[in-house]
């Protein structure tokens, strides 16, 4: 089977070998691979880059990212996705973000947003279930106690909600509104200490570059109070020139430090690199730096929306990370998202190669169905 052009990494696998960490050495695994020698005896811990999945990598790959749909999954057990974004002025980004999720391989999608896009958003597919949560008139109002009030129903509405997920998405849509703004910080602190995976794109990244809210980004004394779940941040080359210049004083290496350490970043761009940030504990121990570099060709045409279905693959993929966790699988975060990369830009050339410059989101989303089946198709138990 073919799959992706990539930079693979891989531990040994045995169960307490659960992260892909990256150094090169291609040559040494283009000869094991080719010379017939099992997958799971290579030593691993090499960065590789290969035209093509072969032999007994691939079904490493997956059982690490993918879990198997048999005749005994129910609704959901597949992946509960939530989206939380969609302002009276931005409908398109949840649309794609949700159905993207959908189309990679979630069950169920749920789009929290303004009340003035409810409509907008229910009309584009039924298979959305939609939920207003504020009313943007509300929470623009001059009245400081209306929008203070407005504020705290949208906390509500969202947290009493996040149980049912396996992820949260936020940013597509969502709008720089203050109110709003402050709503949501709310909401991803409470989501951190309920343990709750996040995926942050778009404005949410706005939101973390604001000093009033670097705390949800930095290393704090309340670190022992977030409960183990996923947070990834998935910058574009501007929004993450925009979080270096406000946190790390546009340093790179001053950024790492005060990041918190279980953020995985997908930094977005020809090549997606996907990293996440190392302790100094973690250093001092001799732990690998955890970095993918994804070089999946994608299409030429850079049409709006690609972004956001890049956010919903990583959902499902970050809410298909959580299933694997809880049945005791090795899993890798890092891993999830490179895959979720790496479909999102393989759909993204189908689509181009079909349409060319009328290329639009739309086709890709149609192109997502048949590439997820191409790489996962040894998941079905059919």
């Amino acid at each position: 089977m073919h799959l992706l052009s990539i930079l693979v990494i891989l531990f040994p696998f045995c169960p307490t070998a659960e992260t892909f960490t990256s150094i090169c050495n291609q040559s040494e695994f283009q000869t094991k691979l080719h010379s017939g020698e099992d997958a799971t005896s290579i030593t691993m811990n090499q960065l590789k880059t290969l035209a093509q999945l072969q032999g007994n990598i691939l079904p490493i790959v997956l059982s690490k990212t993918v879990p198997q749909l048999t005749s005994q999954c129910y609704k959901g057990s597949s992946g509960r996705v939530g989206i939380l974004g969609g302002s009276e002025k931005y409908t398109g980004a949840p649309y794609y973000a949700a159905m993207s999720a959908l189309r990679t391989g979630a069950d169920l999608a749920t789009v929290f947003c303004a009340d003035e896009a409810c409509t907008a958003i229910k009309s584009y597919s039924p298979e959305l279930m939609v939920d207003g949560v504020y009313s943007a008139l509300r929470m623009q109002s001059s009245d400081e106690s209306v929008r203070q009030q407005e504020v705290a129903n949208m906390v509500n509405s969202v947290t009493n909600s996040l149980d049912r997920l396996h992820v949260l998405i936020i940013g597509p849509g969502l709008g720089r509104d203050p109110a709003v703004m402050d709503a949501t910080a709310q909401i991803i602190r409470q989501s951190r200490k309920k343990g709750i995976s996040l995926v942050l794109d778009a404005d949410a990244l706005y939101l973390l570059s604001l000093e009033a809210y670097h705390d949800l980004l930095l290393k704090n004394e309340d670190q022992d109070e977030i409960r183990e779940g996923a947070f990834v941040l998935t910058p574009n080359v501007v929004e993450y020139k925009r979080l270096l210049d406000s946190i790390g004083n546009s340093s790179e290496d001053h950024f790492r430090r005060m990041v918190t350490k279980d953020a995985v970043i997908v930094k977005k761009g020809r090549h997606d690199v996907i990293e996440r940030f190392l302790s100094h504990d973690d250093k001092q121990n001799g732990t690998e730096e955890m970095i993918m570099t994804c070089e999946e060709e994608g299409g030429l045409k850079r049409s709006g929306g690609i972004g956001d279905i890049l956010a919903g693959s990583i959902g499902t993929f970050v809410a298909w990370n959580q299933i694997l966790s809880k049945q005791g699988a090795a899993t890798d975060l890092v891993l999830s998202c490179w895959m979720a990369s790496s479909l999102t830009k393989r759909s993204t050339k189908a689509a181009f190669d079909k349409r060319k410059r009328s290329m639009t989101a739309p086709d890709i989303l149609d192109e997502i169905g048949a590439v997820a089946n191409e790489v996962t198709s040894s998941t079905l138990d059919i």
